[in-house]
């Protein structure tokens, strides 16, 4: 019986070494790619290829580190990033508010980019004579 037991404690105490292992292997690649993709914006802001100021830029790519360090840092899901269009068009005056939904559900034609400066949508709306 005393041998079942230091076996079975021997067995429990290389499972657990395997995956401390395991764990330290996956947080040390999790850095590793924060730290890749902080260098990546890095070399953005130092080339001016970003929308932003040089010094926001570097903040902002420090935050983002700091934060996939922390595994807080998320990427917005497909139905959240339409909310957040959609939330948008609330500030219009309601003759306004549902051609914006209209373009900000993918109607008319989209042309720019964030980084380029902003993106321009265009909904052509044909209007009665004397609307």
């Amino acid at each position: 019986m005393h041998t079942a037991k230091k076996t079975a404690g021997l067995i429990a105490g290389i499972i657990s070494s395997f995956l401390f292992i395991n764990m330290s292997v996956a947080a040390d690649r999790q850095d590793t790619s924060a730290s890749a993709r902080y260098e990546y914006e890095k070399s953005l802001c130092l080339n001016g290829q970003s929308n932003q100021s040089k010094e926001t830029c570097l903040r902002e790519a420090g935050a983002a580190r700091q934060q996939a360090k922390s595994d807080s840092l998320t990427t917005a899901s497909e139905d959240q990033l339409q909310r957040n269009r959609e939330l948008r068009c609330n500030a219009l005056p309601p003759a306004d508010r549902e051609y914006c939904l209209q373009r900000m559900r993918g109607e008319g034609t989209q042309s720019g980019s964030a980084q380029s400066g902003g993106i321009s949508r265009e909904l052509v709306v044909p209007v009665k004579p004397g609307q």
